[in-house]
């Protein structure tokens, strides 16, 4: 059983820290890439110090535990501190503080809209609680996932943006992906309205293999995109469809020919926001989350992820772990611009980079600070990848 002491990670070149069956060079690719000064930091060889391990581990957030034990360190879900951990998803830490904030057992911040406000609606919620390991088995989500059905689901396929009693309730691109895989992470691989949601993303699939939220949109883009693919990663885990990993496999090229963040064109990157970790990413898309959803759908380390990753391990800090950069503000209101003819604000996006934000700022940690979820993902991310080691 690996011990949370023996987590290597492997940078580029060697150190007297590496053992001999670690010294090899995966960042090779990028090195002449990277300016001598960047070379210099990320050729420090970087060792998961039991000290990160720990706190990873700290019975205050059963989610981090959950996932460390389980998918960074390999224990077996019938372990019994897996299982401890797994019984207070929900009742402690992160989870619990959001279904603190839940109405009537069944919905958030507003019972006519799961979308409004953004980001403390029940459709923002339900994705941050299957990502944090909540499942069907809690009947506070099972209650939320029915109000969110009654309300967006599309019978011909798809989830709508807005309720069913309104103008435009019609299937979304990223709303659809967004809740394809959460209620695939959370139980619901086998419901038929998930299968459906499914199948019309993938008829809504482009050209360049990529997505589009707007009905004209012609190429793909990022934003668009990690949503389906997101969803794709979870739904092939419970049955590997040949349609399915196909879309996959297009999709991830279409990603892996933009490097991850940057434009095929001239190769700048497309949007600096990008280049900051978040999280929750809601319908937004930053480096480390591409890579995230590369790593979870099985995607083989490739060259073109090289900028990513070496920017990854750039962000990590001196004592091991990484910053929670940014969160995305949400509504400075309940209520929508012009009325129910829109479902944005202007302000939402807006970066919140320290401390925290407002009521409407979905949020689990403080921003610019050592984040417990980010350092998880980061070296889940580098683990997938074969840039992490652990063994006994």
């Amino acid at each position: 059983m690996p011990d949370s002491s023996t987590l290597w990670s492997r940078g580029i070149g060697q150190s007297t820290l590496v053992r001999p069956e670690l010294q090899e060079d995966p960042f090779r690719g990028a090195c002449d890439l990277i300016h001598e000064p960047d070379l210099e930091q990320l050729q420090r060889e970087s060792l998961v110090s039991p000290t990160v391990s720990k706190w990873l581990l700290e019975e205050n957030e059963p989610s981090s535990k959950y996932f460390t034990l389980t998918e960074l360190m390999g224990r077996d879900k019938q372990d019994a501190s897996v299982w401890s951990a797994k019984e207070k998803i929900g009742k402690e830490g992160w989870a619990a503080r959001i279904f603190a904030k839940q109405k009537e057992n069944s919905y958030w911040e507003n019972k006519e809209s799961c979308y409004v406000p953004k980001f403390t609606g029940t459709g923002w919620q339900l994705p941050v609680l299957a990502d944090l390991g909540v499942s069907s088995e809690d009947p506070r989500f099972a209650n939320a996932v029915d109000h969110f059905l009654e309300l967006h689901n599309v019978e011909t396929g798809g989830f709508s943006i807005r309720p069913r009693n309104q103008k435009g309730f019609e299937p979304h691109v990223c709303n659809t992906g967004n809740m394809a895989r959460a209620l695939a992470k959370a139980g619901y691989s086998k419901d038929d309205r998930v299968r459906k949601a499914m199948s019309w993303l993938l008829s809504k699939q482009l050209s360049d293999s990529a997505w589009n939220c707007a009905p004209s949109g012609k190429h793909g883009s990022f934003l668009a995109t990690v949503e389906p693919m997101w969803a794709l990663s979870e739904m092939i885990k419970h049955e590997p469809r040949e349609e399915w990993k196909e879309a996959a496999a297009k999709s991830s090229e279409f990603v892996l020919r933009h490097k991850v963040y940057k434009s095929d064109r001239d190769e700048s990157v497309v949007l600096f926001d990008f280049l900051k970790i978040h999280y929750p990413t809601h319908y937004c898309y930053d480096f480390l989350h591409g890579l995230r959803i590369l790593a979870e759908l099985g995607v083989a380390r490739d060259e073109r992820m090289d900028d990513a990753l070496r920017m990854l391990r750039a962000k990590q800090l001196v004592d091991g772990r990484w910053p929670l950069e940014a969160v995305y503000r949400g509504w400075r209101q309940s209520h929508p611009m012009h009325g129910t003819e829109t479902v944005s604000r202007p302000e939402e996006r807006e970066l919140v980079t320290e401390g925290w934000g407002t009521d409407h700022t979905s949020q689990l940690e403080e921003a610019g600070k050592p984040s417990k979820w980010v350092t998880l993902q980061a070296l889940l991310v580098m683990k997938r990848f074969g840039l992490l080691d652990s063994s006994s």
